[in-house]
């Protein structure tokens, strides 16, 4: 088997004038990659059929003994508000030798939950204060006046979503699934966040990690302030600029990398990112100490009362803060109030797949309704709240996997030669599309799956004008832009 040679992913840099350039196809391979691979191992093409348990295998099964048989189940679930998806079903959080070995029941849940991508859309919304006046009337005694007052009322210029979902690509084989690093600060079963990492040395310089590694044996503890704050500042670097977990930053820590679930998804998601005038690395994923199905196993195994499995989804492959920036420009340009600030937000949908176990208390923590009672009677924050914070038996979560969809993404050829150029291989398949992106890497060539955004800004720029100078305020979600199409070839804005 291949050893991997770890090696940064080119960078891309901003110029003048558009949102994203990126480097000539040609000098795109100034930095070194590494290669991944497995024994006997066979890629499978986009369509080509593949039967349930090889799908499984491909989301994250694999080195794992087969999974035993299971019949098809449909869970009990139910949708709350816009980003939250609930499971009360018993099958799921009860110890897998009531129900099948290894949890499988919760395992193949968040696997069939991870094929339905959430919903993903822009909202721009841009507001202005006035000052009006009105007559009130005034009593005193039997005597009546009006006065003139003012007041302050804020004015909705203009109020618009953006369907975003349809740019989301489509995975043959399942979304990746992701669990956090080792010394990521995460739920882990309990109430508070912890790290499955030793402090680097005792008080008195003794190294811990060597005593770990020579006892043999976990050792989980709570997050401290600065692991907590690292952690919280590294997800939303990563959800800015549209990065997935699993990459590494320059100034990430060992340890703070996600690990993806699988081989198979290690393999064809090495050098896959899609990231502009970011400096990173996808060519050493990260196996995780602990997969997915263990996590399961450890959350069923639980007897906690109210206990929680959480499941995110989460969006990459765009940088949502350069373009967010270049939206705002937009609308304060064409905008009656170009000193306000307008308010640009991308929001996910049913972003969170939550499973709680099957008990009269935390079906009715489910309910806002009787969480609200709850909390007006003083009954949640007097005895609710101090049970599940630090009762044996109370509460505790595990938040500590997700699944990722991509907006634009590399995908490796396999009718490429390893160490050939893009020149070369352009020539050796002239029958393919010309206008494709694509680049080097030790694993050979790959091309660009997408839009990226600064195609779509192109293309939508003019309808964000237009619907700011118009004032548009209207909920519905635009699907298309205005005015006439461009042509599409191959899932490219020409």
């Amino acid at each position: 088997m291949p050893t991997d040679i770890p090696g940064p992913s080119p960078s891309y840099n901003y110029t003048p004038g558009s949102i994203i350039s990126v480097p000539d196809v040609t000098d795109i391979n100034n930095a070194s990659y590494g290669v991944n691979s497995f024994d006997n191992r066979r890629d499978l093409k986009v369509g080509e059929p593949v039967d349930n348990e090889q799908s499984l295998r491909l989301l994250g099964t694999s080195n794992l003994e087969a999974p035993p048989p299971f019949s098809a189940y449909n869970s009990e679930t139910k949708v709350r508000g816009d980003t939250q998806v609930i499971s009360h079903d018993p099958h799921l959080s009860e110890d897998g030798a009531m129900f099948c070995p290894f949890s499988e029941a919760l395992y193949r849940f968040l696997l069939e939950q991870a094929r339905f991508p959430p919903s993903f859309n822009l909202s721009c919304r841009g507001t202005h204060d006035e000052t009006r006046t009105r007559q009130v009337m005034r009593q005193t005694g039997d005597t009546q006046s009006y006065q003139t007052e003012t007041y302050s009322k804020t004015v909705v210029d203009f109020s618009f979503v953006i369907d975003l979902t349809p740019m989301l690509l489509a995975e043959p084989f399942g979304p990746p699934i992701y669990v956090v690093g080792d010394r990521t600060a995460a739920h882990r079963g309990k109430t508070y966040k912890e790290v499955d990492a030793a402090p680097s040395t005792t008080p008195e310089g003794r190294d811990l990690e060597m005593d770990r590694a020579a006892l043999g044996k976990e050792f989980r503890r709570e997050a401290t302030a600065d692991e907590k704050d690292a952690s919280r500042a590294r997800k939303d670097h990563l959800t800015n600029v549209g990065l997935p977990p699993w990459v590494h930053l320059p100034s990430d820590a060992p340890g703070t990398q996600a690990g993806v679930n699988s081989d198979e998804a290690r393999w064809r998601y090495q050098y896959a990112t899609h990231g502009a005038n970011q400096t990173f690395h996808d060519s050493d994923l990260q196996i995780p100490s602990q997969n997915l199905r263990q996590w399961a196993d450890e959350y069923c195994a639980s007897k906690k009362m109210l206990k929680e499995f959480t499941f995110e989804k989460i969006v990459h492959g765009w940088n949502f803060l350069e373009l967010r920036q270049q939206i705002s420009k937009t609308l304060k340009a064409n905008w009656a109030h170009p000193s306000n600030t307008p308010t640009v937000t991308f929001n996910i949908e049913s972003e969170v797949v939550s499973v709680r176990p099957d008990n009269w208390l935390s079906r009715m923590l489910s309910n806002r309704f009787y969480k609200v009672l709850l909390w007006l009677f003083l009954i949640y924050p007097l005895i609710i709240w101090p049970y599940k914070r630090y009762g044996g038996g109370g509460g505790g979560e595990w938040r500590v996997a997700g699944a990722a969809y991509a907006m634009a993404k590399w995908v490796h050829l396999e009718d490429s030669i390893l160490g050939e150029s893009v020149e070369m291989y352009s020539q050796r398949t002239p029958m393919l599309p010309s206008f494709q992106l694509r680049r080097t890497t030790l694993k050979g060539i790959s091309r660009l799956e997408g839009v990226r955004e600064g195609e779509w800004f192109n293309e939508w720029k003019e309808t964000i004008a237009v619907f700011a100078r118009e004032k548009r305020n209207n909920p519905d979600p635009v699907i298309t832009p205005v005015g006439p199409p461009r042509s599409t070839q191959g899932g490219y804005r020409q």
